[in-house]
């Protein structure tokens, strides 16, 4: 069995503008956050949290690919300030050319 997950189906993830923040629910619940601050054409993700209780279930990775793929399809350059961002980039080569 791996232990690399891509994601998890289960999970949707939403841009709470207001706030500056992507929101991650799981069966209605809210999961996690990845917060960000935007600035023209730059993104930059400064903080990522996954409840406890739904850790190791692919919130985290689902949250940031969704992110990250809304970052691409605005053509935003992103900095991964956030550990846990710059660990899933290094992770998946994919996103490495949206990084400044």
């Amino acid at each position: 069995m791996s232990t690399e997950h891509s994601g998890n189906d289960d999970v949707q993830v939403s841009n709470n503008e207001a706030e500056n923040r992507y929101v991650a629910t799981l069966d209605g619940e809210s999961a996690g956050i990845a917060a960000y601050e935007r600035s023209g054409t730059t993104i930059v993700f400064t903080h990522t949290v996954v409840d406890e209780e739904v850790e190791g279930r692919g919130v985290g990775s689902t949250l940031i690919r969704h992110a990250l793929d809304d970052a691409r399809g605005q053509h935003l350059t992103v900095v991964p300030q956030c550990e846990f961002v710059a660990a899933f980039i290094e992770e998946h080569p994919e996103y490495q050319d949206l990084v400044g």
